[in-house]
């Protein structure tokens, strides 16, 4: 599993969570309708991917984790966490 959190995104994290907790990212979508739900986490499901990125932790449940291999998450002050991905864009057959 590879993904990257860009400088703005690391600097978000660190300023919104609590000591201890991390950053959860949740599939939230089907076919035609991709999305992802972040939040903060204080403890991991039992299925979920731990990653460390340098100083913030991500916990990915099983569908987010096999749909964001590759992506980097990033932040806009406007829009908040944004993750971008070079594969996204394919439309579900």
């Amino acid at each position: 599993m590879n993904m990257t959190l860009s400088p703005a995104a690391t600097e978000a994290a660190l300023r919104d969570l609590a000591p201890g907790q991390a950053l959860r990212i949740a599939f939230a979508g089907g076919c035609g309708a991709m999305g992802f739900r972040l939040a903060p986490a204080g403890r991991a499901y039992d299925d979920d991917l731990r990653l460390e990125l340098g100083p913030v932790t991500l916990l990915l449940d099983r569908m987010a984790a096999r749909e964001l291999d590759g992506a980097v998450l990033d932040y806009d002050p406007h829009e908040g966490f944004v993750l971008d991905h070079p594969q996204w864009g394919t439309a579900c057959g």
